[in-house]
């Protein structure tokens, strides 16, 4: 008798390698590591903010670029050859921190250190994006929500301890041994590229990426639930900036140097961590949109909390913990609602992977530079208010405009490959 062939099955990756894959080590050092060091030298947390803010201006252009990773070579390549060039970044940034101190954070080598970091920086955005890009077609899809929860557990612990080490490293090691030890874990974290799944695709050409970038980019948007995402994502309700600011804040907690850094360290990644493993579940059960906003919302009140209450290394070492236990939250729902909206098998979805983060990257820059003018005119204080303000109002704004315009808070759909069983188990039935 004969039996038609069947189609090869598909291989899947764990969703916890993407963890590994996407990493956090470079966000660490452009935010947890400079915003110690530079006021360490002198620079004020205002100039601090300000030279945060135009290095994370990357995030939010890299889908410019983006498109690239989407043809000739396999992303894998793509994501290899970033790595490495975002890791010489680094490596030559260490060198130059001191001398970019000079006149208060305002003198050409300041100039020069925020170039390198912003190139360095694009670079890890395309990096992260074509990791993005990829996890929909190599991670089942009823893993999404655990592969975003791996994800966020893994960037935000390295953005954290990761930060952490820069600086303890960039302290105590001689700067020729630091600037090659820094860029370690960029590498390391780059390393499963050589063993995934190959991807089931056929890479555009560049020139027909590029030409149809925004048109494809236009009808994608022209969908509701892509365009009240973005609506989500672009207004700086739920950015948790302060993320970049609390290195510089220990001070005025009368925090020592080695407390805020194992503060800003230790504390940032395990509270990130259990946040965004509380997420991922959390993803499968609520609207991803409701609960990119309202965690915020909550680590408000904690950021209200130490402004307004004693400046004592507890409440700084408690806030710190609370907002970034809710950040973890909003990191995990952000990638599982960006997967959704991708799907699978699209042909540009490293790209719309990009313009979703990009999205939420200029809501984030935009509230570091706001944050760094309150810090401006009132201190840690006006920094802090600034913050739960933004998240505050823009996130009820938010809430209600998604509540009216964009379907309510429905739950998140069932993964394809359990509607498939489902559904063969209707026919069984």
């Amino acid at each position: 008798m004969y039996s038609a062939p069947t189609a090869p099955q598909r291989r899947y990756m764990p969703a916890w390698l993407t963890g590994i894959l996407y990493g956090g080590m470079y966000n660490g050092f452009a935010s947890v590591s400079l915003s110690q060091l530079m006021p360490e030298h002198g620079v004020t947390l205002g100039r601090t903010a300000d030279m945060i803010a135009l290095i994370l201006t990357a995030s939010y252009v890299s889908f410019l670029l983006t498109p690239l990773v989407d043809c000739g070579l396999p992303r894998r390549v793509w994501a290899g050859l970033l790595a490495i060039t975002a890791a010489a970044c680094l490596c030559f940034s260490v060198p130059m921190l001191g001398a970019a101190a000079e006149n208060g954070g305002h003198g050409p080598h300041a100039t020069a250190l925020m170039l390198v970091v912003f190139f360095g920086y694009l670079c890890n955005q395309m990096y992260t994006s074509t990791i993005g890009g990829m996890v929909p077609n190599l991670v089942r899809p009823s893993q999404h929500s655990a592969a975003s929860a791996w994800l966020n557990i893994s960037y935000l612990a390295l953005t954290g301890a990761g930060g952490a080490l820069c600086v303890w490293e960039i302290r105590n090691l001689p700067t020729h041994v630091a600037m090659f030890t820094v860029p370690i874990p960029i590498l390391l974290g780059a390393t499963p590229l050589f063993f995934i799944p190959k991807e089931d695709r056929i890479p555009r050409r560049v020139g027909e990426a590029m030409s149809k970038l925004f048109s494809d980019l236009w009808e994608t948007a022209r969908q509701p639930s892509y365009l009240f995402a973005l609506l989500v994502f672009v207004i700086p309700s739920a950015t948790f900036a302060l993320q970049n600011l609390f290195g510089g804040m220990g001070a005025d907690f009368h925090a020592s140097p080695e407390l805020t850094n194992l503060s800003v360290g230790l504390l940032f990644t395990i509270a990130c961590a259990i946040g965004a493993a509380i997420g991922g579940p959390l993803s499968n059960r609520f609207d991803r949109r409701f609960l990119f906003i309202a965690p915020a919302m909550v680590a408000a009140l904690g950021s209200l909390a130490m402004a307004f209450g004693p400046k004592t290394p507890w409440v700084f070492a408690c806030g710190l913990f609370f907002y970034n236990l809710m950040a973890g939250i909003n990191y995990t729902a952000t990638s599982a609602l960006v997967f959704q909206i991708v799907g699978k098998n699209n042909p540009l979805s490293a790209t719309q992977y990009a313009v979703s983060i990009a999205a939420c990257n200029l809501a984030i820059t935009g509230s570091v530079k706001m944050d760094g003018v309150g810090a401006d005119r009132f201190g840690v204080h006006g920094a802090l208010v600034t913050d739960a303000l933004l998240s505050l109002v823009l996130g009820t704004l938010v809430l209600l405009l998604v509540w009216k315009f964009g379907g309510g808070f429905p739950k998140p759909p069932i993964g394809e490959d359990e509607l498939v069983e489902a559904e063969a188990g209707a026919k069984i039935a």
